[in-house]
Parts: C-alpha cells; sequence; structure tokens
C-alpha cells in the first residue's frame, strides 16, 4: 500500500512543478523541457486536493507582463529579483497604451507550497553551471550562462497550483469589452477552429484587435477540438489523467539559481555584480575631477552617439542615446545651442562599439573614431589635421557604455570610456601602441583597411627609395573572409616624389621590430625586421635613433595610425596579437 506522503513525492515528481521557466526576449516565458530539481529527503511542502474552477481577468501593463499572464506567472515585476538583473535595469518595458487583458479559466486539481530549501538542482544542471564558469573572460562566463538558463530555466514554482487551463490574451479596442459576440464564429461547414472554440468557451469571440495564440494546458487538446469544451472538461477532470495536468498558476517563485551550492551561487552573484561588469579606460585630455559620468545610467546599450565638431573647434560635445529611449548628455556646447548641428553614428540592433580612437591635447579633444563589432569604423569627427595625439581604447572586445568626463562653453576637453564587460566580440587582438614624430598635419588610420581584423596581416610595403625623409609609404594588408584572400592598400602616406620599391612579406611572416629615426615633424628613415630574420630599411640618416619592440613577445606589428602631408610626420606604431 502507498503511504500518503510517497504518494505526494510521486505526484510532485510526474508533474512539471519541477521545472523552471525560462525567458525570451521576444516572445516571454516559455517552460523548459527538463526537470532542474528534486527534493531533499527530508523535505517538508504541502499538496493539497481542490476541485476548484474559476475564471480570472488580469489586465497587465504592457505586453511583456501579458506574455507572463498568458501562461499563469505573475509579472517580472513581482518576482524576485534575480543576479543577472543588473543586466537590464530598471523598468525594460513601459506601461503600453494599449488595453492588455487575459482571461483564463483554471482548474485546481493541486495546490503545492514548498519551501526552496526543501529543493536541491539536479547533477546535470549544477554540471552545466560549472562548466559556463570556466570561461576565461566576463563575456564568455554570461554567454555561457545564458545558454544555461535558456535550457535549465530562470525561475522555478514554489507555490502553484497544478491542473488544467484555457487561456486567451489580447488586446481591447477603445470601444471593446469581453462580452462575445456569436457572430464572429466560423460556419460550421468550415470545420472546427480552435481558437475560435476557446473564445466560446471564455465568452470572448470577436473582442481583440491583437492577441496571442489562445493556450490549452491540461488534458488533450485533440478531445477539445473533435468533440467540444464539455467532453475535454470531463476528461481532463478525471483522476485518472493527472499525468496530464500541468502547473497552470504560480502564485510564488525562485530564482534558479537558488536551487545551487553556496558556492556557485557566491561565483555567480559576484559575476553579475555591477562593479564586475563596469569597466573604465584612463582619461585622456584635461585632467580635472569628472563632470558628467558615463555610467550614471546603469548598464545600457548604445543605440546612436551624436558628435558636436568642427573643424575649427574640434570635438565639442558628445551625447549618447540608448536603446531603451534614455540619452547621456549633451554637457556643454550641444545643450547650450541646441539649434546647432551634429553628425550621428547609429548602431544597429546587435551591433556596440568595440573601440575608440580619441586625438587628444592636455587641454581638448581634438578628433574621434568609433568602431563597431562588425568592424564598420565611423568618420573622422573634429579636425581632420591636428596635434593632438591618438590613443585607441578598446578592453579585449567589450562594449562601450558611454563617456565620463568634462566639457567647457566650447569643447569636449575630457573623455574617459566607460564599458560593460557582459557584451563582447569573439574574436579579439590585444594590442599596443608607440608613436614616433609630433605633427600638426593631417590624420591617417589605417584600421579601415583591415577587411577582417582578426586575421589582418601587413602582406607588402611601398616606400620611397631614396636618401630623404620617408615619403610614398603605401601599405597592402591581407585577410582570410569565407575562404578568400583579400587585399586592401591603404592611400600613399607622403606625396614628395621619388622612386618607390616594394617589399613582400610571406604569408607566415610578420615585422617583429621597428627602428628608425626621427625629429620634431618629420619621421626619417625606417627599418623593419621580421620574425624570419628579414630586414627592410629606407630613408634618411638624421634625427634621433628609436628602436621599438612589442612588449609581449607574440605580438607582430599590425597597423598604422599617423599624420602626413608631403611626407611622414608622425606614426603610431599598432602592436597586436598574432592573427587569429
Amino acid at each position: 500500500m502507498v503511504r500518503p506522503d510517497e504518494l505526494k513525492d510521486k505526484l510532485l515528481a510526474d508533474s512539471d512543478f519541477l521545472r523552471g521557466i525560462a525567458v525570451s526576449a521576444s516572445t516571454g516565458p516559455y517552460k523548459c523541457s527538463q526537470q532542474v530539481a528534486q527534493l531533499r529527503p527530508d523535505a517538508i511542502y504541502s499538496v493539497q486536493t481542490s476541485q476548484d474552477i474559476a475564471i480570472e481577468d488580469i489586465y497587465p501593463a504592457n505586453e511583456f507582463d501579458a506574455r507572463f499572464a498568458h501562461l499563469g506567472w505573475p509579472a517580472p515585476s513581482a518576482l524576485p529579483a534575480q543576479p543577472w538583473n543588473t543586466l537590464n535595469p530598471g523598468t525594460q518595458t513601459p506601461p503600453s497604451s494599449n488595453n492588455w487583458i487575459s482571461r483564463r479559466m483554471v482548474g485546481h486539481r493541486w495546490i503545492i507550497s514548498i519551501r526552496i530549501e526543501d529543493l536541491i538542482a539536479i547533477d546535470p544542471f549544477v554540471e552545466a553551471v560549472q562548466d559556463a564558469l570556466k570561461n576565461s573572460s566576463v563575456g564568455g562566463k554570461i554567454q555561457a550562462l545564458r545558454g544555461v538558463f535558456a535550457a535549465w530555466g530562470e525561475m522555478i514554482p514554489l507555490v502553484a497550483v497544478v491542473g488544467f487551463s484555457l487561456a486567451a490574451t489580447g488586446t481591447l479596442g477603445s470601444n471593446q469589452n469581453l462580452t462575445g459576440n456569436a457572430s464572429t464564429f466560423r460556419p460550421p461547414d468550415r470545420g472546427p477552429d480552435i481558437m475560435q472554440m476557446i473564445d466560446h468557451s471564455l465568452d470572448i469571440t470577436g473582442t481583440f484587435e491583437r492577441r496571442f495564440e489562445s493556450r490549452i494546458q491540461g488534458g488533450y487538446p485533440d478531445i477539445y477540438s473533435q468533440s467540444g469544451f464539455n467532453a475535454w472538461l470531463t476528461n481532463v477532470c478525471n483522476v485518472d489523467n493527472s499525468p496530464t495536468w500541468e502547473v497552470v498558476k504560480v502564485n510564488q517563485a525562485a530564482p534558479i539559481t537558488s536551487l545551487l551550492p553556496e558556492r556557485l551561487r557566491k561565483q555567480i552573484d559576484q559575476l553579475f555584480s555591477y562593479s564586475n561588469l563596469v569597466s573604465r579606460s584612463p582619461s585622456v585630455g584635461t585632467q580635472m575631477p569628472f563632470g558628467f559620468d558615463g555610467a550614471s545610467l546603469g548598464l545600457r546599450v548604445i543605440k546612436q552617439i551624436n558628435i558636436w565638431h568642427s573643424q575649427a573647434a574640434g570635438i565639442q560635445d558628445i551625447s549618447f542615446v540608448y536603446t531603451n529611449g534614455a540619452v547621456a548628455g549633451p554637457y556643454g556646447f550641444g545643450r547650450n545651442n541646441p539649434n546647432q548641428p551634429y553628425d550621428s553614428f547609429v548602431l544597429a540592433q546587435g551591433e556596440f562599439i568595440t573601440e575608440c580612437f580619441v586625438w587628444h591635447t592636455s587641454s581638448i579633444i581634438c578628433s574621434l573614431q568609433f568602431v563597431k563589432n562588425t568592424t564598420q569604423i565611423s568618420a573622422f569627427y573634429g579636425f581632420q589635421s591636428s596635434l593632438g595625439d591618438p590613443t585607441i581604447f578598446t578592453t579585449g572586445g567589450n562594449a562601450l557604455m558611454g563617456f565620463s568626463g568634462n566639457c567647457s562653453a566650447q569643447n569636449l576637453i575630457q573623455v574617459q570610456p566607460v564599458w560593460r564587460r557582459d557584451m563582447s566580440v569573439d574574436a579579439y587582438r590585444s594590442i599596443a601602441t608607440a608613436t614616433v614624430g609630433v605633427a600638426n598635419t593631417y590624420l591617417f588610420n589605417d584600421f579601415q583597411y583591415l577587411c577582417n581584423p582578426a586575421n589582418s596581416r601587413i602582406s607588402k610595403m611601398r616606400f620611397r627609395n631614396t636618401a630623404s625623409v620617408v615619403a610614398g609609404l603605401q601599405i597592402t594588408y591581407s585577410c582570410k573572409l569565407d575562404g578568400n584572400e583579400i587585399h586592401q592598400e591603404t592611400p600613399v602616406r607622403g606625396t614628395d616624389a621619388g622612386p618607390v620599391d616594394t617589399w613582400v612579406l610571406a604569408e607566415d611572416e610578420s615585422i617583429v621590430q621597428v627602428k628608425g629615426r626621427s625629429s620634431g615633424a618629420a619621421v626619417y628613415q625606417l627599418e623593419f625586421l621580421t620574425n624570419k630574420g628579414n630586414t627592410k630599411k629606407f630613408g634618411q640618416e638624421a634625427g634621433e635613433a628609436f628602436n621599438l619592440v612589442p612588449p609581449k613577445k607574440d605580438m607582430v606589428l599590425y597597423y598604422l595610425l599617423g599624420k602626413s602631408a608631403g611626407y611622414v610626420q608622425s606614426l603610431t606604431f599598432v602592436w597586436g596579437a598574432p592573427p587569429l
């Protein structure tokens, strides 16, 4: 004979109570297909039988809440906080102007109540979390955990009704109510329409302007479609069909991470802590306390960057527009001159900024360029020719969140890029830079010629072959894209005339050392040494000598920035990890 507590255990195990729900950004919550928890041997919980059948009308604030109501769950704002809430601060879905309503018929058969401490995670779920946390980067850990939670769930019910339900959810027009209208039914000779049948059962036919797919939980939908509501209800109420009963209403839930051992919970809490998700680069420009903070609005995703700039003043102001409608800036010139035009760099869904090029002096920000995770680079903003030194800001392929800094009445005078570490590109090459020469002339940036920065390499170099200052410098960058080798040439850097020579590097050959001579606003001589021991030297024996090697042994010369007119006046050598 089965003891009552054994029967309760079996009822709980056979139901979907021990499965979690995950949340899709596009379609809302969904039940996961596998059990994520099990009872502790000494668990204390309650399973009460019930014969109630109730009709519920729920008025969600917006479509996202409506999708939870449609499944029988509370609105997200009524659920306990989860560690990853820091990724989406504040209210993510504002109240809707539509009149959302969800009508549900809920048949109660069991009311289950359990404490989170009476549940433990099953081993495969724990192992999946452990594997995700082995990733080396913050972004990698978070991306892997997203996959785990999508498969196993984000929340698990604690107090819930198990039984059966019919649900229809949609929006009402301004002059509509929930009273049904029989004239909207399909003619009988066109066969059954299960959505209309559910609407008829719930007395809401012809009501909704927009709706979700009607939902049956529990029992056999084919009985409903073939024999109607009464036959389905009689069948589903039969205790012999209890294996078809489902969790149809959740009154209390807990984050799925509550099931994990304390050690893993602490690791996840630390991973999603705000201080761990935000990083800051050094500031450039005027060194003073910040007047604005690029992280003041929390973790946001940039939709558009607006830049006020001119050839006469450089960068005058900046603002960031985020995907949720929030705006940071402008802070000075743009705020005080609202009718002044500005340029915008727009990001599509899924795009983010991974690198910022900033030319600056000790007092102002001269020029800016941004690079997306798609490798698209923006136009030059600000001075096209400048005395400013370049700084490349990037943090392991992470996503830019904004700028901290300061503005005067006429200029952006200080910036500090702020990054979110949960968003990053997979293919990233760490970099380091070294600059020779000081000049106030036309800027160039070879990044736009890399094609595929992940595996781009310097494959050929042309140069003026005279005993004069360096000119006629033209680099060919080669990369592999979709199985094809692509070559891109830069414009000629330094336009002074003279005979030109060409140096070709082998496919597995890279520059690992740069020597030369420079003085003031002129690069007189360059000498390159490769990993194969080959060298190429050109230019003039004048100025002071320099000898540059990358800070890490495996780094190679990646690409160049600089300033040039008739000859090359300044060069920034960008060292990078080897092509991926």
